[in-house]
């Protein structure tokens, strides 16, 4: 019997859009049905569309961190306050002295400092930047790593395609997968080192399976009562756990197993280990790493309102290192390149400061830091006038940031996906490609 391979045809990124590489494979399927099943090439294409897709880790920076203390420094102006300016890597590119370890490693990043938006309240503020759409009561729209996770997901996967580390600062201002619905929900660690309780199976695998084996014919009862697409998300949670806790990748997890030499080199911090169980995941496979960054000393994190002057230096020691070795650990192991790191938070914070350095939310030249992926780093990208108040150079909007998000990764921006209320949503309602990036 004739075999046919089937080869779907990839773009400049290496990535595979999913309609043409289904539509390749009805194509060719259409001749070989009887030697090979739809579902025997599907899942034998999985594997290799995961492996091909560029991945993402998102230092999401929880409360507005403030330009002047972190990498807009603007010596000179009354606004500056007592931060000084430290060169780094890049010749011509300073950032604030907090940062000596980043300093070193400007050359993977690429700054964007004229990032603009309307939206100065952190609730708003966080739904717009973490999903590229502003509030509307009639759509939870998802946050971007469930956007990422529903594309790259692959079903014979142990771990979740989405993983969190951290929990955000208020949870009331939370942004989960929305009208994704459950399968593309994160994955929540509360922090590096620890697995959530319950995790782990407390009773033998056999004792376990007999138990899923019977829960699912409890589903099978409700499904006929009328509850089918619930009974069918349960039942696949169900497996989907099952797997993740017996699988041998659950190790990844387990920052015990990484010399102590690496673990000190990310520094001892919560950020810092943070990010050194990012790098674990994607390393093993996960397509999208959250890190949240809220401080090790108190719930306000970046939301420097009050104390500002010794507040700011204490989060950037927290976080200077842990994110200059992810970068650095990265590039050493070749996969920096198939991997966009990006470093942000919702705002930036006022140029006008109280007596002890508290600033305001602000959203005119708010920052964002692009690595790896493929983008062109070593850079700075727009820029703000003498005193930080204004954009005066190349003003990049937040659904921009998402156009430039899916080319980085290889998705197409204005592609319709529907929703689990059966609605056809846009992954970005316009925008425009940073082209400076790419």
């Amino acid at each position: 019997m004739q075999r046919t391979v089937v080869t779907a045809t990839a773009d400049k990124h290496g990535v595979t859009g999913r309609r043409g590489f289904l539509r390749q494979m009805f194509t060719a399927g259409v001749a070989t049905t009887a030697a090979v099943s739809w579902r025997d090439m599907l899942m034998a294409r999985t594997a290799d569309m995961a492996k091909s897709g560029k991945k993402m880790i998102l230092l999401w920076m929880d409360g507005g961190p403030s330009q002047f203390e972190t990498f807009n420094p603007k010596i000179g102006s009354k606004f500056q306050g007592p931060a000084k300016a430290i060169k780094t890597n890049v010749p011509g590119v300073e950032i604030a002295e907090y940062w000596p370890e980043t300093a070193k490693v400007m050359d993977k990043i690429a700054l964007v400092r004229s990032m603009k938006s309307e939206e100065r309240d952190h609730f708003r503020a966080i739904k717009l930047v973490r999903t590229g759409y502003p509030i509307k009561p009639t759509i939870n729209y998802p946050t971007w790593g469930s956007v990422v996770a529903r594309d790259r997901w692959d079903p014979g996967f142990d771990l979740p395609a989405f993983v969190r580390v951290g929990t955000p600062r208020i949870k009331t201002r939370d942004v989960n997968a929305g009208v994704l619905g459950a399968r593309y929900e994160s994955f929540k660690i509360p922090s590096a080192g620890k697995l959530p309780e319950n995790v782990s199976p407390v009773v033998d695998p056999q004792v376990l399976e007999r138990r899923l084996a019977l829960a699912a014919k409890m589903d099978q009862q409700f499904a006929a009562s009328g509850s089918e697409k619930a009974a069918r998300e349960q039942r696949e949670i169900y497996e989907r756990t099952s797997r993740f806790v017996l699988s041998p990748l659950i190790k990844t997890f387990d920052l015990s197993q990484e010399p102590e030499k690496m673990r000190e080199a990310y520094g001892a911090t919560t950020f810092g280990q943070s990010c050194l169980l990012a790098r674990r995941l994607i390393e093993t496979g996960v397509s999208f790493v959250e890190v949240i960054n809220g401080g090790d000393g108190n719930d306000q994190g970046w939301d420097t309102h009050k104390r500002g002057f010794k507040e700011n230096p204490e989060l950037a020691a927290q976080t200077d290192t842990g994110y200059a070795a992810l970068l650095t650990d990265l590039a050493n192991r070749g996969l920096l390149e198939d991997t966009l790191v990006v470093w942000m938070g919702e705002f930036c914070r006022t140029p006008k400061f109280d007596a002890d350095g508290g600033r305001d939310h602000y959203s005119e030249g708010w920052i964002v830091g692009f690595s790896g992926g493929g983008v062109k780093m070593g850079q700075v990208i727009g820029a703000t006038d003498d005193e930080g108040v204004k954009v005066t150079d190349r003003p990049v909007g937040v659904q921009d940031l998402f156009v430039t998000f899916c080319h980085i990764l290889g998705l197409d921006p204005h592609e319709e996906y529907i929703t689990d209320q059966d609605q056809p949503l846009k992954l970005v309602e316009g925008g425009e490609l940073i082209k400076e990036l790419v």
